[in-house]
């Protein structure tokens, strides 16, 4: 959860919220296992492994599938060279995922 505080996690969703405070952030995030997506729009194998991680992510999260939901977090770190790029492979993964601007350096650190 440190690796993330000071840091503006966006929630992929049609607002395009911000978790911007220490306070959002830690609540977001503590006590959950954090998943995190390394990927590239331009990458082919990373297309191919939405479908699969969103499947993966279903199953863990819908008391469906699950008698007690697993608390985790996908978190997706873009690897494009661009914002439009970025946005393509984000309209493929799920809505309730979190990623960084594009424009944070803090991407090409974690």
């Amino acid at each position: 959860m440190e690796l993330f505080l000071g840091k503006v996690l966006v929630k992929n969703n049609w607002d395009r919220n911000e978790l911007d405070t220490e306070r959002e952030i830690t609540m977001k995030l503590q006590n959950r296992i954090l998943m995190l997506f390394f990927g590239s729009w331009d990458c082919e194998r990373c297309q191919d492994f939405v479908p699969t991680l969103k499947d993966f992510y279903k199953r863990l999260m819908d008391s469906f599938y699950m008698e007690r939901p697993s608390q985790l977090v996908l978190i997706y770190v873009s690897l494009d060279d661009s914002e439009v790029l970025q946005e393509k492979l984000l309209k493929k993964l799920p809505k309730w995922c979190l990623f960084l601007h594009h424009d944070d350096p803090y991407r090409k650190y974690v």
